[in-house]
């Protein structure tokens, strides 16, 4: 009956270990599928090893076993072993207290269920600090890690955060009641087992009962305490059952998959700068709401590329986990009210003009986001034009202006009044002038010469311009203008090329207009003075005023009245506005002709504030921009560059 009662015993500890590993498999869940045979070996060799080694050394070797074929690696093993043996913590001194009131003399059970209260206390008062004091503790980290190389420092930043945002991912979204059901299954089996193996032992002769295993086990000191008549037992008692696991695992590991698939990442970003770059966001400490909206907000999604231009919008290219990719466009706070202007516009126009589908809205408390497809054989014309043949990319452009000027643009056609077009040129020039020669130190010294040199090039500051600039002269330009329904922001980048106009469903086009081989992405609303000259002047920024190109500069050096820096040239950009050019003046006048290229000025006093903002010393690229526009404008209104 002694041989009956081991091998029992050793049943119930394996039924144990597999409820342990499910509820294991639980916590590794909250991110991605578990491989519950890395996880059954994982717990074979951990807990053999703690059997025969103090201080419970094996689950070292645990977190390291399981985390080479986690999806997420050591740093989330960790993090799921953390919560295991914090649950396990709590539950052993639960029992030893249990079992104090049920000994004759428990006083020495009471003696170790105080060591256990003191452990767990240690836990929850870290746990404590470390959300009272986080701030401090993560400038601390970021600062730590910042002595290092950039991949030490990602390395070291990464592990951090996974760890920490595991174990609270795993609290707030681990299932409760499966969590209780194979808590309760493994110490059922465990605490049974160990009731068997007693009853094993005493019928050897030996005077032990279940609470003496329990004890042997959980007091911290492991097979050393025990009597050398018990341990060849004890020890195949508690390594048979860890045997069993072992071979169970080699036998599902055979069919399993070796690396684990689906789930969530606990960063969305794909590329590793990216996370980096959010990890240094995300010890700073700022905006912490953004950045739980944004964790939130792409939990479902691997984010492949962060294509976000000069908006305060973002653009990311996200890929589903079932293989669907999908531009996303999200924005915080007043942008996000924006953002959802520029929804509700493309949901308006869609019969109007070649608009992409949104197939997907959400809406936060302090964020608006949406999704379209992204097309496999969709490039921006930008990309489009310096990758094809000129005449392939004239026929699109061309093809897109026809259909704005017919389509969108003759949508409720009126005239301009004064008034507006008084309280446009307030708006968007007075105020954004003064930023320009107020708010940036290199173009305040610029502006104390009467011209530079950029590049080579002599151009007079601004000061050369002011009649230009006057509202009389401003309102007698614009008032050529009329209104209807515009685009807003018509830059060379928000024309989207298809190359394979099959990958298109058709579903998602009922009632609207069908992208053929192209489509217009990113409408801006609250323009004020709504012509469509705005979106004439839109393209003219790009391609007279080299905008793409001008993004492209990373330096600049200043000096004296000098300006440098190296840009690129486009033969194929000259070539499409000159085209676009003609384009202009075979359908307006020459009055509306220069009211468009007025706007494109508009355009960039428009852009130079936000540029100050992110850069002041490559602000001064945009504000020679703008003066070589400036002086192509002049020489045009005065008939010497027709």
């Amino acid at each position: 009956m002694a041989a009956a009662f081991f091998i029992l015993a050793v049943a119930l500890m394996f039924a144990g270990h597999i409820f342990k590993v499910k509820r294991w498999g639980l916590f590794i869940s909250v991110y991605e599928k578990p491989l519950e045979y890395n996880l059954l070996n994982a717990l074979a060799i951990g807990h053999s090893l703690n059997a025969l080694l103090p201080v419970r050394t094996g689950e070292i070797v645990r977190v390291i076993w399981a985390g080479r074929r986690m999806k997420n690696g050591y740093s989330f093993a960790l993090a799921t072993v953390i919560a295991d043996l914090y649950v396990d913590i709590l539950t052993v001194g639960i029992i030893f207290f249990i079992l104090s009131f049920s000994a004759e003399d428990g006083s020495w059970l009471q003696r170790i269920f105080h060591f256990y209260v003191a452990a767990f206390a240690v836990l929850i008062s870290a746990t404590i600090i470390t959300a009272v004091f986080r701030k401090p503790i993560k400038s601390c980290i970021r600062l730590a890690a910042g002595i290092f190389n950039e991949k030490i420092e990602y390395g070291l930043l990464y592990a951090s955060y996974l760890t920490a945002a595991s174990i609270r991912d795993i609290a707030v979204r681990l299932s409760k009641i499966r969590f209780l059901l194979y808590t309760a299954g493994m110490w059922a089996g465990y605490l049974s087992s160990y009731i068997c193996f007693a009853e094993s032992v005493r019928r050897q002769g030996f005077a032990w009962s279940g609470t003496d295993v329990f004890t042997a086990l959980f007091s911290g000191t492991s097979l050393y305490s025990v009597d050398a008549r018990l341990i060849p037992g004890l020890a195949a008692f508690l390594i048979l059952p860890l045997v069993i696991c072992g071979i169970v695992s080699f036998v599902l590991s055979r069919s399993a998959a070796q690396q684990p698939s689906g789930g969530r990442r606990p960063l969305p970003q794909l590329n590793k700068s990216d996370r980096l770059a959010f990890l240094k966001t995300y010890y700073k400490e700022d905006n912490r709401e953004h950045i739980q909206s944004y964790l939130g907000l792409n939990e479902d999604v691997t984010v492949l590329e962060d294509s976000s231009a000069g908006s305060n919008a973002s653009t990311l290219i996200v890929m589903k986990y079932d293989g669907e990719m999908l531009f996303r466009k999200y924005a915080f706070d007043n942008d996000g009210k924006k953002l959802q202007e520029q929804i509700d516009w493309i949901l308006a126009h869609q019969q109007d003009i070649p608009l992409p589908a949104v197939v997907r809205q959400q809406q936060g408390s302090n964020y608006v986001s949406y999704d379209m497809h992204c097309y496999g054989s969709a490039i921006g014309l930008f990309r489009y034009i310096h990758t094809m043949p000129v005449e392939s990319s004239w026929n699109i452009l061309e093809k897109a202006l026809d259909d704005i000027r017919l389509g969108l643009h003759a949508r409720n056609a009126r005239p301009a009044d004064t008034e507006t077009i008084k309280s446009y040129i307030k708006s968007k020039v007075g105020k954004n002038l003064k930023i320009i020669r107020e708010n940036d130190r290199f173009i305040r010294q610029l502006e104390e010469y009467d011209e530079i040199s950029a590049n080579g090039i002599r151009l007079p500051t601004l000061h050369f311009y002011t009649d230009m600039l006057k509202d009389d002269h401003l309102i007698q330009v614009f008032s050529h203008d009329s209104y209807s329904d515009i685009h807003g922001d018509l830059t060379i980048e928000n024309i989207v090329c298809l190359t394979d106009s099959s990958e298109i469903d058709r579903r998602e086009y009922e009632g609207k207009v069908l992208p053929k081989d192209y489509y217009f992405i990113d409408p801006n609303t609250g323009n004020i003075h709504d012509s469509p000259f705005l979106d004439y002047g839109k393209l003219l920024q790009s391609l007279h005023g080299n905008y793409e190109f001008l993004m492209m500069v990373k330096s600049v050096k200043i000096d004296g009245n000098n300006v440098n820096y190296l840009l690129t040239k486009s033969e194929s950009y000259a070539e499409i506005y000159q085209r676009f050019r003609a384009y202009l003046r075979s359908r307006f006048s020459r009055e509306e002709v220069l009211s468009i290229y007025y706007h494109e000025i508009i355009h960039w006093l428009r852009l130079m504030p936000y540029k100050i903002r992110k850069n002041e010393k490559l602000a001064v690229v945009f504000y020679t921009g703008l003066l070589y526009v400036l002086h192509d404008v002049r020489e045009m209104e005065n008939g010497e560059a027709e």
